[in-house]
């Protein structure tokens, strides 16, 4: 049972990986027209939505295998660990709405454009989130008291 928590672990680490070129692909939104641009963006929202999958698979596998399987580790490294990727389902949540209301509207380019920098902010705080949260939960014993 462990080689398979371990197992859907991996993969939802490595598919919230793919998180990180959210930046870039946000940037690249731009160079798209017409069905094109909204393809893109539906395309963009099945992907976050996927990603929300991927976050509670970890939390459950990660849950599971720190109270069934292994020493326990310090309060403050599963607080962290918690907080980060809540925070990481909290980010992509704000972008998922965001780009739902951009498909909605009329000129959806035009929104979207009002709406870049509140985008890319947000992407990249994800993205340094996930930086962190990969460096916190590869290193248990970093946040030992």
């Amino acid at each position: 049972m462990y080689q398979l928590l371990v197992f859907i672990h991996v993969i939802s680490a490595i598919f919230l990986g793919s998180f990180l070129v959210l930046p870039w692909m946000i940037k690249t939104i731009f160079s798209r027209t017409g069905d094109e641009f909204i393809g893109f963006l539906r395309m963009a929202l099945s992907f976050l939505r996927s990603g929300h999958y991927a976050l509670i698979f970890l939390m459950v596998s990660g849950g599971w295998m720190v109270t069934g399987y292994s020493a326990f580790p310090s309060i403050l490294w599963v607080s962290i660990a918690v907080v980060l990727l809540l925070l990481i389902g909290a980010l992509m949540g704000m972008i998922l709405k965001t780009l739902k209301k951009i498909i909605k509207e009329d000129y959806p380019s035009n929104h979207f454009a009002e709406n870049l920098t509140k985008l890319r902010t947000m992407s990249w705080v994800m993205f340094l989130t996930i930086l962190i949260a990969v460096l916190i939960m590869t290193n248990p014993n970093l946040l030992n008291v």
